[in-house]
Formats: C-alpha cells, structure tokens, sequence
C-alpha cells in the first residue's frame, strides 16, 4: 500500500482515509457491490456540493464586479 494519504488534504484519522485504508479482500462480493454502489451516490453528492459552491462562488463573485 503506497501513502496515499499523504497526497490528501484530510486528517490522519478521517473516516475517508481509515475507510481507504481498509482490507478489502475480507469482504464478499455482495458487500464490495453495495460499497461500489455507495461510493457512486457519495460521488454523486460531492459533485452536486462542488457545483452548488462553484455557483455561490460565481454569484458572489459578479455581485462585486
């Protein structure tokens, strides 16, 4: 495992980086499915929280110009 976690911007002790640094060879298909599948909506999520904040940025940015 490289440290990876060392290129990130989040605490040792994130839940991210534990939840990255976890085993996956323990898990049976089934749960590494429904992980995927979790990641895909948490992606999802971040990528509409990133696009609300570009917007509120844009808009705070033409209300001073």
């Amino acid at each position: 495992m490289t440290d990876f976690e060392d290129d990130l911007p989040l605490a040792k002790d994130s839940p991210l980086v534990m939840m990255m640094k976890e085993d996956l060879a323990v898990h049976s298909v089934e749960v590494l499915k429904a992980r995927l599948e979790s990641l895909r909506t948490e992606i999802d999520r971040t990528n509409q929280a990133l696009a609300d904040k570009g917007d509120a940025k844009q808009s705070a940015e033409s209300f001073f110009k």
